[in-house]
This record gives structure tokens, C-alpha cells and sequence, in this order.
């Protein structure tokens, strides 16, 4: 699907309003939309791990990305946060996660753009997110998904366990395998009680989301992925954070772009945003008519 590229001045109609979806598999999410009438080409922000709908950095992105004339969606992933509850629903969060759920929250979230007659869709990923987001256009890829941008794809656990972990990983993996073994994968598996965020998640989320048979490498997606790329990294990041950002930009053979920024593009919102619709708008994904065919 090839799109019609346009440029667009600051558009002052469009309605923001709280939306929730159900999965095909029962699981319900929240979010948020932002309509512009007319508008034929939406933005789909996936948040990373522990994030939410409405956190940086892909938020500044959708702001930006409706002001140019485009809907945007994002959506609480079943992995948002450490864990919530409420609505009479189960329990969700990143502790409880499993990997390859994430292909039914984009598909419900992708439903919520095409509802107000979005044609054509650019997923905006940060993070853990961009794992996911590979993963899940990988396993359906549909075909109204026309461009992907990666901001800061995020390393093994291995590359930030200095942070994020006390011990070896390989310890608390062994932990987690052993429970699953015994029949007990929700038992809970504590890494790190001084991490920045709490590293407490049930042992079969352990090995799902870091154990050596993890679905989360984009290496293996997206070289099978025909769709235009842009991966980006924070020039303030660790080694860890920037070497895994090459290694996917590697594997889909296309630049690695880098911001002077940390991983959540805090330093320069604005710029992250005029960077990701610079890249849009270049590769023709910005406009309000599609024609047929791959982009």
C-alpha cells in the first residue's frame, strides 16, 4: 500500500477521547484516540515495558503527529505498568505478561484507528515495545501497516543487569525455570529490590520476556518485514542501549539514526517528534489518499 504524501499546517479540528477494546482472547485495554475527520492515515504508539498509554516518549509523537493532520491511538498493552486492577477485570502488568499475548493487544489497538476510517497505519514503538511491536507484524503483519519507527529498541537483560538486576541473570532465570518445572509459573521471582523500577515478575514472564527461548528479537523480524524502517537511539544512552540499537538497524538494513537524548527522549521531545514525521513525510506516509500496492 503506497501513500500519497502530503504536507500538512496545524490542524485545529480533532477530538481526543478515552477508548477501551476488548481482545479477541478476552483481555480488555485502555487508551486514548485522537480523530482528525478525514483523515486516512493514522499513528499507533506502543509503549514500552512497565510504560502506559499516555507516557513519553512516543506520546510527544502522536501530539505532534495529530497536529499534522493524522488520527493516532495508544493503548494500555496487557504489559503497561507493573500491575493493575480494576473493572472487575483480571489482574494485568508487565509481571504477568507473556510475550506473544502482545499480537492480540496491537490487533485490537489497530481496530481502534481503523474504526474512524484509518486506511493506512504507522506504528511508533519505544523500547521493550519495539521487540514487541516486530514480533507482532511478523506473526500477522496486516496489510494496512505501512511504516515502523523503533525509538531505542531495548538491550538483552544481560546488557542492563548492572541496573536492573542483583546477582547473575542466569540465577533468577534458573529460579523461574525451576518453578515453571515444578508446576508453580506464577510463582514470583524477585531480581532486584533496588532496581529504578521494581524487577519482580512471575516466573513464567521471566523466562517469556528474558529467557534463552524469548520471542523478543527483532533481529529475526525484521529483515522479513517489507516496510519502511526507522530505528533511533539516544547518543546519551549506555553502550548497551546504543549496541542493541545498531544490531536492529543492522538487521533491517537501514541507518541508525541518533539523537543527542537518553532512552526516553526526554532532553528533546520536539525534536524527536519533527525527526520521526520528517522520516514519515520523506518516505510518503503522511498522506490522506492510498492507492494499492505494497510501500
Amino acid at each position: 500500500m503506497a501513500v500519497t504524501a502530503r504536507t500538512a499546517g496545524p490542524i485545529t479540528s480533532r477530538e481526543l477521547s478515552l477508548v477501551s477494546v476488548r481482545t479477541v482472547d478476552g483481555v480488555l485495554l485502555h487508551g486514548s484516540r485522537t480523530t482528525v475527520p478525514g483523515a486516512r492515515v493514522g499513528v499507533l504508539g506502543i509503549h514500552g515495558a512497565w510504560g502506559n498509554f499516555y507516557a513519553n516518549p512516543t506520546v510527544g509523537v502522536l501530539d505532534a503527529a495529530a497536529a499534522q493532520g493524522l488520527s493516532t491511538a495508544a493503548l494500555n498493552a496487557r504489559s503497561h505498568d507493573l500491575g493493575s486492577i480494576g473493572d472487575g477485570e483480571p489482574c494485568h502488568g508487565f509481571m504477568r505478561m507473556r510475550f506473544e499475548d502482545c499480537v492480540h493487544d496491537f490487533d485490537a489497538a489497530a481496530d481502534v484507528l481503523r474504526d474512524v476510517g484509518v486506511d493506512a497505519i504507522v506504528v511508533v514503538a519505544h523500547s521493550y515495545g519495539s521487540h514487541m511491536a516486530n514480533y507482532w507484524l511478523h506473526e500477522h503483519r496486516p496489510d494496512d501497516v505501512i511504516g515502523l519507527a523503533m525509538l531505542s529498541p531495548s538491550p538483552l537483560l544481560s546488557g542492563g543487569a548492572r541496573w536492573f538486576v542483583e546477582g547473575s541473570v542466569e540465577h533468577h532465570l534458573a529460579r523461574a525455570a525451576a518453578a515453571v518445572a515444578e508446576g508453580d509459573p506464577e510463582r514470583l521471582i524477585v531480581l532486584s529490590s533496588h532496581a529504578p523500577v521494581p524487577m519482580v515478575v512471575e516466573a513464567a514472564t521471566a523466562l517469556s520476556v528474558w529467557g534463552p527461548e524469548s520471542l523478543a528479537h527483532s533481529e529475526r523480524y525484521v529483515p522479513h518485514l517489507d516496510l519502511p524502517m526507522l530505528v533511533l537511539v539516544g547518543a546519551r544512552e549506555p553502550s548497551a542501549y546504543r549496541q542493541r540499537a545498531a544490531s536492529v538497524a543492522d538487521a533491517a538494513g537501514t541507518p541508525l539514526r541518533e539523537l543527542d537524548d537518553d532512552h526516553y527522549f526526554a532532553n528533546d521531545p520536539d525534536g524527536l517528534a519533527r525527526t520521526v514525521l520528517d522520516w514519515m513525510h520523506a518516505h510518503g506516509l503522511t498522506g490522506a489518499e492510498t492507492t494499492g500496492g505494497q510501500p
